[in-house]
């Protein structure tokens, strides 16, 4: 299954290296036993001098949820940015943008500096790298061309709040124990501006929240409702997890207004991200 190492160049100056899979031609891909793609989705250019890069996945997996353990099998390089990339990569979806980022010096903007992903699944390799100067792939915190900017979202036990991918932390860690419902509180709000002749979106956008295992240990992670709908584009959110492992988790929250018509994941906006450290216990 496995074959010698290669580089795939990808469009537009972006490289993943990575293991080629053998398959014979146009044999349909199956529905697991396959490997997961890390992706670099661009960088933003920060007003500090600083530059943050957005990293998503591909899992090629129909119907394999996969988890990947933070170390050999998991890491980011260099090794200070290690460590905010997800273990969990669902089959549903396969494909999700923006889930982390890193923020690096303004050293970065000689073009050399690499922050490099890698990821090993059911045997095969693929590394990401993430850098500035490419500039198709630069991305911008601006709105889009209706006025769509990322929701913001607070998590319950902060007043702080958090907008674009990178999102918020919650800074304590929350304690759970295993086969016990937890409680989960999100507050959100769409603060995009709409033009007064915006057909489209004049009515209001609601925004969509949907759970993540992030990080942890292998073992199902259950919402109750995992996903949620704020009709009136602004609210409160409640939902229970409960674990079926002890260990330590990280959860995320992805809020997002995709509803407007310029607000979609392939564009790279317009959703925010909310993260969750659990300590679960037996």
């Amino acid at each position: 299954m496995v074959g010698k190492m290669l580089v795939l160049a990808l469009a537009l100056g972006t490289e993943v290296y990575g293991q080629q899979v053998q398959r014979l031609p146009l044999a349909p891909r199956p529905p697991t036993g396959e490997p997961v793609a890390p992706f670099f989705e661009g960088w933003y250019r920060n007003t500090d001098g600083t530059f943050t890069f957005s990293f998503g996945y591909f899992n090629l997996n129909l119907d394999e949820s996969l988890d990947v353990p933070l170390g050999p099998d998991n890491f980011i390089e260099p090794a200070e940015f290690d460590g905010m990339q997800p273990t969990h990569f669902p089959s549903s979806p396969r494909r999700d943008r923006g889930v982390f980022t890193v923020t690096v010096p303004a050293s970065f903007e000689d073009e050399e500096q690499r922050v490099v992903w890698t990821i090993t699944a059911n045997d095969v390799t693929y590394s990401v790298p993430g850098r500035v100067g490419v500039d198709a792939f630069q991305l911008d915190y601006g709105p889009r061309a209706m006025g769509s900017v990322p929701p913001l979202v607070s998590l319950e036990g902060t007043e702080a709040k958090g907008q674009h991918p990178t999102g918020l932390m919650l800074d304590e860690v929350r304690f759970a124990t295993v086969g016990n419902p937890m409680e989960l509180t999100v507050w959100a709000s769409e603060v995009s501006v709409r033009a007064e002749d915006d057909i489209a979106n004049r009515g209001g956008v609601a925004l969509r929240l949907l759970w993540f295992k992030h990080q942890g240990p292998y073992g199902e992670v259950s919402f109750e409702d995992r996903s949620m709908v704020l009709e009136e584009g602004e609210g409160e959110a409640v939902t229970t997890v409960t674990f079926s492992e002890p260990g330590d988790y990280v959860l995320r929250v992805r809020v997002d207004n995709w509803d407007a018509n310029d607000s979609t994941g392939g564009d790279q906006c317009c959703w925010t991200n909310g993260y969750v450290r659990v300590q679960v216990t037996e």
